[in-house]
């Protein structure tokens, strides 16, 4: 079996100009911050992020956003990172940011769809507001729903706390969320982990992403309070 195991630079080594990439995590919590510090250090630009935030600044998706390196980002809450509004309005082209807001359940679930085929899904959440806007209506029994299309990436940098060498993944606490998701939705999926193990280690039961999805391991991630 081809070893997974790289550094983050190797890692994140394919990812170019122009890419979609799904940024696991809740305000930065559930984060790979050893893989988004290496694609600061990679320097591509025009990306497409997916991810809940906008991360905090100096922290998660928030140092992609001050490198300048987001062209789009589609998430469900951005105000704990001010530099949002501020790339939104300023008159700068190269410095403009476009930000898609989608409502959380209908983010997870768009992520969801995508990883699991599907051609999308109805939802109540939104119909009568902006967020129908450009959407098909479909009624079902009386009642409308917009139909919301799956979203898929190029690549996903999810965040593991311990990780066996094929990639079988659990995740301590919150540190989960979007992440399991997120893991059968793109491409290329990168984990960055804080603890390597062997192969058996892990309790079957436990694993919450199974390492037939993961292309990358890389170790060294460091617990979210640090």
């Amino acid at each position: 079996m081809k070893s997974k195991m790289m550094t983050a630079q190797e890692a994140v080594s394919r990812i170019s100009d122009g890419a979609t990439v799904m940024v696991g995590g809740f305000m930065a919590c559930g984060t790979p911050e050893i893989l988004i510090d290496a694609l600061v250090e990679r320097n591509v630009k025009n990306l497409t992020i997916i991810c809940n935030d906008a991360g905090v600044p100096g922290r998660g998706v928030g140092k992609l956003l001050s490198n300048g390196q987001i062209k789009t980002l589609i998430a469900s809450h951005v105000g704990l990172n001010p530099e949002v509004a501020q790339r939104m309005n300023t008159d700068a082209e190269e410095d403009k940011l476009e930000c898609i807001l989608v409502p959380q359940g209908t983010l997870a679930e768009r992520i969801r769809a995508g990883g699991a085929g599907l051609g999308g899904f109805l939802t109540p959440t939104g119909v009568g507001t902006i967020v129908a806007e450009g959407k098909q209506v479909i009624n079902v029994d009386g009642r409308d729903y917009l139909l919301e299309k799956p979203l898929k990436a190029d690549f996903a940098l999810i965040r593991g706390s311990v990780t066996d060498q094929f990639g079988n993944t659990l995740y301590n606490g919150t540190t989960r969320t979007f992440n399991p998701m997120m893991a059968t939705a793109a491409d290329y999926v990168i984990v960055g982990t804080c603890e390597i193990v062997e192969i058996g280690e892990i309790d079957p039961n436990s694993v919450v992403t199974s390492g037939i999805f993961v292309d990358a391991i890389v170790g060294g991630e460091q617990p979210w309070q640090i």
